[in-house]
């Protein structure tokens, strides 16, 4: 029978002698993800990284375990969560609790470990004013028993481009290449400004900025990469407008080809061109990147088949804790009202709301049992999980009725309400976690 016991510690808060438990935790994780374990300057670099995203850490042990059992001294579960904000459209970012570094060992699996872990950390995010909780997920089928929804998608794509790369335009402004070392500060400002123009965006946090200015190369070990090479995009008033970070991926691969590593822009003309001067490069025939769903590329490209999609691909997960306070923040670009009524086993975002959206005003607010909208208002039965894929119109009230995962509850018609979620683009996240 086993004994579980929960750590949780802030790894900002930790005090030295305690610092072991964060490299516990980072040597988990790792194992967990089937990654290489970091040296003792990764271990360095993870903590700087862990307490500046004030990392929330849990770790679950099996006091049970004993040797030769690895868990007789390591963790069976790990769970990281930390604060940041999400591009919904509104005036302001949202305030989003992030969630990471979600692993159960094969031997503990299925014992109800994350799912106790999920319910306390989510109530601890309600706990402290978060409306909106939100993951990237390593497997599909995991989080939507906890109310999580895909909100965000990206495309690989693959660039064809031997002999260079042609547009059927000019895009104006410049690009530079530069020396990383000397861009943090523009860094910085370019990506605050990339997800203030970015609908679905989340925040970069210290890890994100050092794995663009080639810092490192991924949480596996925290290694300095090689060959790395970055550039920067300028408009034609000379206003930096976007930055890529890209590599050869080696003369071994054929044909040869650059992988694009990360890529900031604020808006589509200088993402386009960062890719065009990637793609440009003598001797390359090929670049591998990945951007948003509606990426105007094609557009410009004067051979559209030289654009191949590898794949589409989930990244942004969200979960709804507060209804009125999240979607009162979100941005709106169609009128209408209607109520939902949301089931959620977890009891969170339980309840009857009011949504009465107009030009200049947004309402949200609950309803008590029983209580009527004004009549005409369409009630929609839906469940949480549902309610989170319309938190940036990556699905629609009319596509959720029409495959049966909402439901009207009274004889209004849903028409005038049926697109009232839709956004103003497809979403698109720039940062993963």
């Amino acid at each position: 029978m086993s004994n579980l016991e929960t750590v949780t510690f802030n790894a900002h808060q930790l005090p030295a002698e305690q610092m072991q438990l964060l490299t516990d935790f980072q040597i988990a994780t790792s194992i967990g993800f089937y990654d290489d374990v970091s040296d003792e300057q990764g271990q360095q670099t993870y903590r700087e990284i862990a307490a500046a995203h004030q990392l929330r850490c849990t770790m679950v042990f099996d006091r049970s375990a004993q040797l030769p059992s690895r868990h007789a001294a390591a963790p069976v579960h790990t769970y990281a969560s930390f604060p940041g904000t999400l591009n919904a459209g509104g005036r302001q970012p949202v305030p989003l609790h992030k969630i990471s570094a979600v692993t159960v060992s094969p031997t503990h699996r299925r014992r109800g470990i994350l799912s106790a872990q999920m319910r306390d950390d989510l109530a601890y995010a309600a706990s402290q004013g978060f409306a909106l909780a939100g993951l990237t997920a390593s497997e599909a089928t995991i989080y939507g028993r906890f109310g999580f929804e895909v909100a965000t998608r990206q495309q690989r794509f693959t660039l064809k481009c031997e002999g260079g790369l042609k547009l059927r335009g000019q895009l104006p402004g410049t690009v530079v290449d530069i020396d990383a070392q000397q861009f943090t500060e523009q860094y910085r400002d370019v990506a605050a400004r990339a997800q203030q123009a970015t609908f679905g965006s989340v925040d970069g946090a210290l890890y994100d900025e050092g794995y663009a200015l080639g810092r490192w190369d991924g949480y596996e070990t925290l290694a300095k990469p090689k060959h790395m090479r970055f550039a920067a995009s300028y408009d034609q008033q000379g206003t930096l407008d976007g930055f890529i970070t890209y590599k050869f991926a080696g003369w071994d691969k054929e044909p040869a080809r650059m992988v694009v590593h990360k890529l900031i822009a604020v808006n589509p003309a200088a993402r386009i061109k960062l890719l065009a001067y990637v793609a440009n490069h003598d001797l390359v025939h090929e670049v591998y990147a990945s951007g948003p769903l509606d990426d105007p590329l094609r557009l410009m490209l004067a051979d559209e088949r030289s654009s191949t999609v590898r794949s589409v691909d989930d990244v942004l997960w969200l979960r709804v804790l507060d209804v009125c306070a999240a979607f009162s923040r979100r941005g709106y670009w169609r009128e209408g009202a209607v109520v939902l009524q949301v089931a959620d086993e977890l009891g969170f975002a339980e309840g009857r709301y009011l949504f009465d959206i107009g030009q200049d005003s947004v309402v949200v607010e609950p309803l008590e049992p029983g209580e009527q909208a004004w009549p005409e208002v369409p009630e929609i039965a839906l469940g949480v999980r549902e309610l989170a894929g319309l938190y940036l119109g990556t699905t629609s009230l009319d596509q959720l009725l029409a495959v049966g995962r909402a439901a009207l509850v009274n004889g209004a018609s849903a028409q005038d309400c049926a697109d009232l979620f839709d956004g103003p683009s497809e979403p698109f996240t720039l940062h993963g976690f």
